[in-house]
């Protein structure tokens, strides 16, 4: 089985950076945040959201 990770721009990328800071994270745009959610790479919850294990595994991968 291939492992294949959806391209991210770089600015989707970045809010994915502010997403992995937890409390800390910034505001990010609402097309960004549905889109990492849409990809499994984040998850919202009580209006945060925090990163799942595959967003962790594309930080590591990188842009």
């Amino acid at each position: 089985m291939t492992d294949q990770h959806p391209a991210l721009s770089m600015e989707e990328f970045a809010s994915l950076l502010e997403v992995s800071k937890g409390d800390a994270q910034l505001e990010i745009p609402q097309l960004h945040w549905e889109r990492l959610v849409g990809l499994g790479y984040a998850v919202r919850r009580l209006g945060e959201l925090g990163l799942t294990a595959s967003g962790l595994r594309r930080l590591a991968l990188g842009q």
